[in-house]
């Protein structure tokens, strides 16, 4: 969505990214993003990236700003805006819970919130990270204990290093795409190693798609089986809204319209919105 004239997740002049993941991939001028979302972005598109740390006061366009961490994976980030009439704070795609692999998300208060919404309804209630860990490992132990080799299907950035990381934790090596090992040399540069990459490794880890009827193939996804998910689930989405503590909601992306009318039935003054949207706040 474009506010005034700086696109949030959206191409403009100036624009603000909030991650790697190639559906929020903007185009403009000078695009303003996290040092490691720039050099994770560089490893499939070009374009002019202003780096900002969190928690630095700076200025888009003509508004100050502040990045805060979302907690979706590496270098991932909200930004806060100082409007003139008050404050906006854009999560992006976002995680309440720690992951391993990317930094603890915060969450600032602000008078206008524009939350995503992928997971955004009840039914959508996932274990927390260790929990998922857990399943993982045993479903991991139970193939080798079999003599079979566990697969996984895995995004190829993010999810693969969060699982790659949960493994070599573990004890197990994994062989992973050439593409996912890309991705680790890029989250190595900013401490996150990974010690476990080998050719013949233990673990098997593929890029999504649907698995074949195989008891020892698993989709690591919040829709997949085995739900440890980059994104927060209602439930953590509920928390998120509860800290800003906003006088309005905006939602986006995924379940939008279902997540606003939850919250409106809740009183909150909240509304759906398209992800191109234009606001004048």
């Amino acid at each position: 969505m474009i506010i005034g004239n700086i696109g949030l997740d959206s191409s403009a002049r100036v624009a603000f990214q909030s991650h790697a993941h190639t559906d929020h991939f903007v185009s403009g001028e000078v695009i303003f993003a996290t040092k490691a979302t720039k050099f994770l972005s560089h490893l499939r598109k070009g374009g002019f990236y202003k780096e900002v740390e969190f928690g630095k006061t700076f200025y888009i366009d003509d508004l100050k700003a502040k990045l805060y961490p979302a907690g979706h994976m590496l270098g991932s980030a909200g930004i806060k805006l100082w409007l003139e009439n008050g404050t906006l704070f854009y999560t992006g795609d976002t995680k309440w819970f720690k992951l391993r692999t990317a930094e603890k998300s915060r969450f600032p208060r602000a008078d206008v919130l524009i939350i995503e919404a992928t997971f955004g309804v009840p039914h959508f209630t996932f274990p927390s990270p260790r929990e998922a860990e857990k399943k993982l490992i045993a479903f991991v132990e139970e193939a080798l204990g079999k003599g079979k080799r566990p697969t996984l299907y895995v995004n190829q950035m993010g999810k693969a290093q969060e699982v790659m990381k949960i493994l070599e934790i573990h004890g197990y090596t994994v062989k992973a795409s050439r593409e996912m090992v890309k991705v680790a040399r890029i989250y190595s540069k900013f401490g996150i190693a990974f010690g476990n990459i080998a050719e013949d490794g233990e673990v098997l880890l593929r890029s999504n798609r649907p698995p074949k009827a195989n008891p020892w193939e698993l989709t690591v996804s919040g829709f997949g089986q085995l739900k440890l998910s980059n994104h927060g689930d209602f439930w953590e989405l509920m928390r998120i809204v509860e800290k800003v503590k906003p006088e309005k909601i905006f939602t986006v992306y995924g379940y939008a319209r279902e997540f606003a009318r939850i919250l409106k039935g809740l009183g909150y003054d909240a509304h759906p919105l398209e992800r191109d949207s234009h606001l004048n706040l």
